[in-house]
């Protein structure tokens, strides 16, 4: 253990890592790390994306890395993530997990949400 309170006392994960962790029981929470400490996420507590410090996006609890094949770099992952930084939330359209997959993938969609999920009809 450091004494030094900047160091980071959380893993730090590769740029473009994606990692869950899940709140409400069930509920699974994504992000996308940096590389640097921090995740961009999006979540009805901040209302948009945003960029948080690792223990602010855990609030405790455990991170799991979400394993994903993607051709686009991390670096450039993570600058597609940020492009999307103050954009609204929203639970039906706009979630996490859309959040990411549409980083990854291109596409949002959201599992969770199954035939609930808006963006799943619309063209995006």
């Amino acid at each position: 253990m450091t004494p030094f309170p900047f160091e980071a006392a959380h893993p730090v994960y590769p740029a473009g890592t994606i990692v869950m962790i899940r709140v409400f029981g069930g509920i699974k929470h994504y992000g996308i790390c940096t590389g640097y400490g921090t995740i961009i996420h999006t979540s009805r507590r901040f209302g948009r994306v945003a960029e948080s410090d690792f223990d602010i996006f855990c609030h405790g609890r455990r991170a799991v890395v979400v394993p994903h094949s993607s051709p686009i770099d991390g670096s450039a992952l993570v600058a597609r993530a940020r492009s999307r930084k103050g954009q609204r939330y929203n639970v039906l359209n706009n979630n996490c997990e859309h959040f990411v997959t549409w980083v990854v993938e291109g596409k949002g969609r959201s599992a969770q949400l199954g035939p609930v999920d808006a963006r799943r009809l619309s063209k995006d």
